[in-house]
């Protein structure tokens, strides 16, 4: 039964139950009357008259019978308790006459209560009614826009939600037609169904932009504008920008080495477009679900769209390529139009690959560095759009998450007195934003670190780390601020880019001062990143003796917390895994659907993971630490499964064992670590 249905059902309830407590409260305002007659000693007319009282809507009704009746037996019962003291004895002339009965007198069993429900007044309070009403009548509002508002919004909890607003009423409202106290339970029924429609309310708003928020001062206004513009009355409204309604996304227009005059150019020309809102909404929504890219394939037929949310594509439903009429242009074109102008490519070319930048700040908040790439395809044009978050998600090596036997070994070489130390991983796997994090993890307090990297890429400004930058649009390389670092005597130095012939060359002597070198590379493990360093050609046995040893990390999708589900693994499963029986009794993996499309439709999708499966990634780390036997034998066999195997065999952990570790403990999936594991 729909909530609408639920609320007429209640609605035609409360009417009879209304009409029931009006007549109840009458016919005891008539039995009260009666005996009040009768009690203070009223005669026969009295008692008549107390009948004539009965309500007009009553008269000739049971009550009213009932009620005559009462009287004229009241009356008899005074006329015989009369008649006898006159009959035996007659008052003689001159005395005075009896004293009439006492109201004692009258029979016990027609005594009627004076007091609670059955009292006189207060039960026709019109005041009371209203409220009443005015109570019922908010309730159904609020109820059905909130119904509506669920439904809109494609939440999965829509019928429980409707459940309790429909029982918090329902439930408290029948036991107000029969309290004693009205005053002591309608503040309830009125909470009941106030408070809970600002609760949701607030939580709603908290979730969404502000254009889609309620009872906001700029709702309020609009409603009370729209109100006396129905009615007659002009109420002017201020009129908010094209560019500040829409998704809570604000655009700025970025570059090196550009005026504010030409950036501020580029902005206002793009917010002139018809698509650029349309632009905002696009970027709001992949950031809305983590995404790190956003990928657009442009057809003469539709637009693909693609978010890249921890490292895996999703693809979006595709938009077709409809002209609307009185436009030139479909919607998504003039949306690239406007992205276009705002990173300060050419809109017209549709062929040659354009690069640009701009700023997002979501929410005046969360800032975004925005990378814009366009580039021509056979069947049109494709656009990548990739954020850079401003600051580092991550703070410690628990965030990223080292295991604490793994952190004192990491620690140990970033912190040695000499020594290079290398830190890779595959493109896209999160080693820029690590490396921060390493850099906090170093000692900075009692030794002098030195950071260098090129002005090309950003790097968080970490506290007692001195920062030099090279500019390599400008041709030049670390060489040319490293003899001057190195002139200072720092205990420590952070070269980024380090896998030059010459850099190497003139850094590795410098490790015997002593002087510890950290570095990064893009490689997929640790034995790929010494191969690296070794295809520089600088002498294997001058690389390899300075060389301590590498990390490597890789990124896994965590399970969803909210919808994963656990299940029994066979045995083979788990003896590939490494895993014995004794120590895990089962596994997790994605939620599966249900086969009936029905249920699956009532149970929804999980609002925590937007029905991915997947919440946020973790790290998976290999540490090689270099000895003189690891050392000889790649010197010596210069094979890289050969040298893995025997990493292993030296007993040093790889992915694999991390992996299998967040399997037992439920972070992650076979699937997802099988993926990751054939990088």
């Amino acid at each position: 039964m729909s909530i609408v249905n639920c609320q007429f059902f209640l609605a035609i309830l409360f009417v009879l139950l209304g009409n029931g407590s009006v007549a109840l409260a009458q016919f005891s305002l008539v039995e009260t009357e009666a005996a009040m007659a009768i009690g203070s000693g009223a005669d026969a007319q009295g008692a008549k008259a107390a009948t004539k009282e009965v309500p007009g809507a009553l008269k000739g009704g049971p009550i009213d019978k009932l009620a005559q009746q009462n009287a004229e037996r009241n009356a008899g019962i005074e006329g015989d308790a009369a008649a006898p003291s006159g009959a035996e004895n007659p008052p003689m002339e001159g005395e005075a006459a009896p004293e009439a009965p006492a109201a004692s007198a009258a029979p016990t069993e027609r005594n009627v209560m004076q007091t609670g429900w059955w009292g006189p007044g207060g039960y026709f309070s019109t005041i009371k009614l209203l409220l009443l009403v005015f109570t019922f009548l908010f309730w159904v509002q609020a109820t059905g826009w909130m119904n509506a508002d669920l439904e809109r919004l494609k939440k999965a909890n829509r019928e429980g939600a409707n459940f309790l607003n429909f029982a918090l009423f329902a439930f408290l409202a029948p036991p107000l037609f029969f309290a004693v106290f009205f005053w002591a339970v309608f503040p309830v029924l009125f909470l009941a169904s106030f408070v809970n429609c600002m609760v949701y309310i607030v939580v709603r708003n908290a979730k969404l932009p502000p254009h889609e928020k309620v009872l906001t001062a700029e709702h309020i206004e609009f409603c009370y504008a729209s109100l006396m513009n129905r009615i007659g009355v002009k109420v002017k409204v201020k009129k908010r920008k094209v560019y500040e309604v829409g998704a809570p996304i604000d655009l700025e227009a970025t570059g090196k080495n550009l005026t504010e005059q030409i950036l501020q150019g580029r902005l206002v020309l793009a917010r002139n477009q018809p698509g650029y809102n349309d632009f905002r909404q696009h970027l709001f929504d992949a950031l809305e679900t983590n995404a790190t890219h956003l990928m657009l394939d442009f057809t003469p037929q539709q637009t693909t769209v693609k978010h890249q949310v921890d490292g895996v594509w999703l693809s979006l439903p595709p938009i077709p390529r409809v002209i609307e009429k009185g436009r030139t242009k479909d919607a998504m074109e003039e949306m690239l139009e406007a992205a276009k102008m705002l990173a300060g490519a050419n809109p017209v070319d549709r062929r040659s690959r354009q690069v640009g930048t701009f700023l997002a700040v979501i929410r005046k908040k969360t800032k975004y560095d925005v990378e814009f790439l366009s580039q021509g395809t056979q069947t049109g044009e494709a656009v990548m759009i990739q954020f850079v978050a401003k600051k580092v998600p991550f703070k410690s090596l628990d965030e990223l998450g080292m295991r604490p036997e793994l952190q004192t070994k990491f620690r140990e070489h970033i912190n040695a007195e000499r020594g290079l130390f290398v830190a890779c991983a595959p493109s896209g796997q999160g080693l820029r934003s690590s490396m921060d994090v390493f850099c906090r993890n170093c000692d900075r307090f009692t030794r002098d670190v030195v950071n260098i990297e090129d002005v090309q890429s950003s790097s968080e400004v970490i506290e007692n780390v001195v920062l030099v930058k090279y500019d390599s649009a400008k041709g030049e390389t670390p060489m040319t601020v490293l003899p001057d670092v190195i002139f200072k005597e720092p205990h420590a130095l952070i070269v980024k880019d380090m896998a030059r012939r010459d850099v190497l060359e003139y850094c590795l002597p410098e490790v015997d001062n002593p002087r510890l070198f950290f570095t990064m590379t893009r490689a997929k493990d640790g034995v790929e990143a010494i191969f690296q360093f070794l295809g520089t050609k600088v002498p294997p046995q001058d690389l390899l003796s300075r060389m301590t040893g590498t990390i490597s990390q890789r990124l896994v999708r965590k399970l969803c917390s909210e919808c994963k589900e656990p299940y029994q693994p066979t045995q083979q499963l788990m003896q590939q895994l490494g895993i014995k029986p004794d120590q895990v009794k089962e596994l997790f993996r994605v939620r599966t659907p249900l086969a009936d499309p029905y249920q699956e439709k009532k149970r929804g999708v999980c609002e925590n993971c937007s029905g991915i499966g997947y919440k946020g990634r973790t790290a998976l780390f290999e540490l090689i630490h270099m000895t003189d036997d690891i050392r000889a034998f790649i010197a010596a066999n210069p094979d890289p499964v050969a040298i893995r195997q025997m990493i292993i065999k030296s007993g040093q952990t790889g992915f694999f064992y991390e992996g299998v570790r967040l399997l037992m403990q439920g972070d992650t999936t076979v699937e997802e670590l099988s993926r990751v594991m054939k990088m």
